[in-house]
């Protein structure tokens, strides 16, 4: 298997030579993710078709030609479920790879199947097993075994092959930029980049609280993110997302309150019980006018008659458009729509503006009207 393992500074500037004129480049990352916040990356792979790269991202040192490249605008980065590789992008080179093309989204596209796993891309189009006996392997580990290496190379050496066989396809279809727009979407909103402040909209039941019992969810869920980030440790190793829950409602004003009315372990009250009541305090000395807003949710029950006639036009649509349906849409969306036809006037979701509504929108529309 050809390909080279570049370890050391002056091999990268060589590689990045290689590439720099490249219109694609097919790129993957081996990571670990075990108890962190962040994604740890062990390995980055690039291929161009004529050669083949394994960047070791634990001895390279100068990193600013690898951000250069990732985010060189007429080289196209495809990928395949590239939604994780864009947080280790995002964390080790503090960008995330653009233009992207992802390989996953484009199989759904052409009717080749649905989150279709990379080992099931490669059979569908190359006619070829891939071994999975490198899955679960220490990426971080050194030196690395061969195996690993040859596991990690057929990662970029088969995907710039599938490359020009799915973009054939999908011009002919004239679906290309749907893909290229829908790949965009891996490089916004990722979770590791959430804003402190949003945080607390990740807990179960934050919807069934009082504006000030929100503040203070609001407070300790923004504290807990960033005290996640500092350790860099999963959020729930610092409090548990339903220990949280258990703190603001309990509105305890003392360390030892912590220990009786809340569902917080020995260890966090121990090491953030101060921090904590602290937080408490705070929160019940803002003002009511700024306190965050009741989140509005509508309860009301969705019309399963209504929903079922949208779920057939858009089976009927993604068949004959030989799309995945799950691609079209999603049940919230039709849901969604459900919703704002009992308000007054039918809508598409946000999610389902652009190039899903010019194929399924007025469909849609006009179903939930009859």
């Amino acid at each position: 298997m050809d390909y080279h393992y570049i370890s050391t500074d002056a091999e990268l500037s060589a590689m990045l030579r290689a590439c720099r004129d490249q219109p694609v480049l097919a790129v993957d990352t081996e990571f670990a993710r075990f108890n962190t916040y962040y994604p740890m990356v062990g390995l980055l792979q690039i291929g161009i078709g004529t050669a083949n790269y394994l960047v070791d991202p634990l001895t390279i040192e100068h990193l600013e030609g690898l951000r250069e490249l990732m985010t060189h605008e007429a080289t196209l980065k495809v990928l395949h479920s590239g939604s994780e590789d864009m947080e280790v992008f995002q964390h080790w080179l503090g960008c995330v790879p653009t233009p992207v093309f992802d390989s996953q989204i484009a199989a759904a596209m052409v009717g080749a199947g649905y989150a279709l796993s990379y080992q099931k891309l490669v059979a569908h189009y190359l006619e070829i097993d891939v071994p999975k006996g490198e899955t679960r392997s220490d990426w971080l580990a050194r030196p690395l075994r061969q195996s690993q290496c040859d596991y990690a190379a057929l990662d970029v050496i088969h995907l710039f092959d599938i490359y020009p066989k799915l973009a054939a396809e999908l011009k002919a279809l004239g679906r290309y930029e749907w893909v290229i727009t829908e790949s965009k979407k891996l490089t916004e909103q990722l979770p590791t980049q959430t804003p402190h402040d949003e945080a607390y909209f990740k807990i179960k039941g934050y919807s069934s609280l009082n504006r000030r019992q929100l503040q203070l969810l609001k407070v300790v869920c923004a504290w807990r993110e960033q005290e996640a980030q500092r350790q860099n440790v999963p959020r729930n190793r610092i409090v548990e997302g339903e220990a949280v829950l258990s703190l603001v409602l309990s509105q305890v004003d003392s360390v030892a309150a912590l220990a009786q009315n809340t569902q917080l372990s020995r260890r966090a009250i121990s090491r953030y019980g101060e921090v904590l009541v602290e937080l408490v305090r705070q929160a019940s000395a803002i003002p009511e006018a700024e306190l965050p807003p009741k989140p509005v949710i509508d309860t009301t029950p969705v019309n399963k008659t209504k929903l079922d006639r949208l779920r057939q036009v858009l089976a009927q649509q993604a068949k004959l458009l030989n799309i995945a349906p799950e691609l079209l849409g999603r049940r919230r969306d039709l849901e969604s729509i459900i919703k704002s036809d009992n308000q007054g006037k039918a809508a598409l979701p946000k999610h389902m503006m652009g190039w899903r509504a010019a194929i399924i929108g007025k469909p849609l529309l006009e179903a939930i009207g009859k």
